[in-house]
């Protein structure tokens, strides 16, 4: 299943690029996930949370950053995750590539939470996630609409909860976190980094849960 998303901050994209590849800094930007442990520098072990309507999903996985090229401002994730209770998994790659603009008068940037950051920075730095997801289960009954859907709420709370830190107010890892992201959910709540990679099933896994 190909997935396809994107995100948009007022902010430069050499400070958007460290803060989103700074897994440490950016905890708490995506709705759903939490880090358990950290396995090396670019690989962690998780829990996500999805919710999509009444139906509410757990995965317990792994997420590993397998390229990053800094010059182009891309970076490649690979992931998989089982479901806490029943037979569901979710596996796939995601790839991030950020791009700059100037921004235009008067216009805020996709999501931005904060109102001063525009005319701070002068520039709009866009995310956009690719990924390729394979799932099985309850996910995967859902259907790409769904999963896209939900996909698409993750990035919108992903880009306020990153305007946020970018512009100071150090917003992102709010309450709700037990609510999982997803349809119907549109609080701001724990979460990752790599800007809800695996389009919200895998993708966000790189937050901290206390330990069961």
């Amino acid at each position: 299943m190909d997935l396809d998303s994107s995100f948009s901050v007022n902010a430069p994209i050499e400070e958007v690029w460290a803060t989103v590849m700074d897994v440490e800094r950016v905890a708490g930007a995506v709705p759903g996930a939490e880090l358990t442990e950290k396995l090396s520098d670019t690989s962690y072990k998780g829990v996500v949370k999805v919710k999509v309507g009444p139906l509410t999903m757990q995965y317990r996985g792994q997420i590993e950053l397998v390229s990053r090229d800094d010059v182009n401002h891309v970076a490649t994730f690979k992931g998989k995750g089982q479901e806490k209770a029943g037979q569901g998994t979710a596996e796939g790659t995601a790839t991030v590539t950020l791009t700059q603009a100037e921004a235009e008068a008067g216009a805020a940037g996709a999501g931005a939470g904060a109102g001063g950051a525009e005319g701070a920075a002068g520039v709009v730095t866009t995310g956009v996630v690719h990924g390729d997801l394979k799932l099985s289960g309850k996910a995967a009954a859902m259907g790409k609409g769904v999963i896209n859907t939900v996909s698409q709420q993750i990035m919108k709370v992903f880009a306020g909860n990153l305007q946020d830190m970018l512009s100071g107010d150090g917003g992102a890892g709010g309450a709700g976190g037990a609510g999982g992201a997803g349809a119907g959910n549109n609080g701001k709540g724990n979460a990752l980094n790599g800007a809800s990679l695996m389009a919200g099933a895998i993708g966000s896994m790189f937050h901290r849960e206390k330990k069961d």
